[in-house]
């Protein structure tokens, strides 16, 4: 959302038709992401502007603007993403920009590229605001640390997410934030933090006055996922792509919720009901769905991060194609997958992932790379 909003800012002064930003999901659907709510609300109020200002892609038919870009010509840029989405295929002729951090789909060959693999497409974003601008706002910089804090937990070493430009966009940007002034009382910086984290609302992040702070705010709030349906867990954080020949439709959901707390609120049995009534819903050959975030090793024991995985089969992939994906998946080195139940039965396969390194970035070329591997 920043991303396509800061892009769009950064290609004003280069094209003669002002630019809209699109937020590519639905706005009915802001209500699932609290800790974007209160950052754009944030910023954008400080512009006397608002959330509802903005487009969202259920604001407008795609198909009639691409009907209306055969007739008069359309420019779209992807921003945190390098190929359409697979239901906007038919945006793909007309993509003339892409600005990414995802391994690059090698689609859209007649677009400008910009992609690399670093921890936040803000990043890449505030580069090109940096080189063409030399400066930016004080809301536009908050708004830009913000994802870039939070797509590399805060730039941890262990979390090995950051790359070298994700912490000079980040030291370029914090500058020139208005940072509150610490609080006169003598309350440590977790302290304040946590005060604000065990209020039932925070209201605004004008008050913050760190990185840390900013990104333990967000952060929380986008871990308040306990109260959510299982439906609303799996299309909080959902992508969807078409893969190989002949075509599959692969959905990845990223879930930040561990699969032993979801199990201990739901129980397996209908985490597997929710799991195949989504693929049902969605049309997919095969969903995956990650979940990751903290929880007690044992009884009292310290919280740890880690990662799970769901690997769920659409009724059009028979068994034997079922049995190559799921032995490719946990082949590849870049998951390192084991078997979350000792008993694995029918329908959706419950994974542990002991590579907890690797997100959403480094799971759809795996289970890309697999599908690809069928028609060989």
């Amino acid at each position: 959302m920043v991303s396509s909003l800061a892009l769009a800012y950064a290609l004003s002064p280069t094209i003669s038709a002002p630019p809209i930003p699109i937020i590519n999901t639905n706005r009915s659907d802001m209500t699932l992401r609290p800790e974007s709510t209160l950052l754009l609300r944030t910023t954008l109020q400080a512009n006397d502007s608002g959330i509802d200002a903005l487009t969202f892609i259920d604001d407008f038919d795609v198909t009639r603007v691409v009907s209306y870009g055969h007739k008069h010509g359309l420019d779209v840029w992807l921003v945190d993403h390098n190929a359409p989405a697979s239901r906007q295929t038919e945006l793909e002729p007309f993509v003339r920009g892409i600005v990414d951090h995802h391994v690059d789909e090698n689609r859209c060959p007649q677009a400008e590229r910009q992609i690399e693999l670093v921890g936040s497409c803000a990043t890449l974003v505030a580069e090109r605001l940096r080189n063409t601008l030399g400066s930016v706002e004080p809301e536009l910089a908050k708004m830009l640390v913000a994802p870039i804090l939070i797509d590399t937990s805060e730039l941890s070493s262990t979390a090995r997410r950051a790359t070298d430009k994700d912490i000079e966009m980040v030291s370029w940007l914090v500058p020139q934030v208005e940072w509150a002034w610490p609080s006169a009382n003598p309350v440590s910086t977790d302290s304040a933090v946590a005060d604000q984290e065990s209020s039932d609302e925070v209201e605004s992040l004008d008050h913050v006055s760190s990185t840390h702070e900013l990104y333990k705010i967000l952060d929380k709030l986008k871990g308040k996922v306990s109260h959510l349906s299982a439906r609303d867990l799996l299309r909080k954080d959902y992508k969807q792509w078409t893969v190989g020949s002949p075509a599959w439709t692969v959905g990845i959901s990223s879930i930040s919720y561990r699969l032993q707390k979801w199990i201990k609120r739901d129980s397996r049995k209908q985490i597997k009901k929710a799991v195949e009534k989504w693929v049902d819903e969605q049309k997919l050959d095969v969903a995956l769905v990650m979940t990751h975030g903290k929880a007690k090793q044992g009884k009292g024991g310290v919280k740890v991060y880690g990662r799970d995985l769901i690997v769920a089969f659409g009724q059009s992939v028979n068994e034997e194609q079922q049995r190559r994906v799921l032995d490719g998946l946990q082949r590849s080195e870049l998951l390192g997958l084991g078997p979350f139940f000792e008993d694995q039965d029918t329908g959706p396969v419950f994974f542990n992932q002991t590579r907890t390194e690797s997100s959403r970035k480094q799971v759809f070329p795996a289970i890309k790379a697999v599908i690809e591997s069928l028609s060989i």
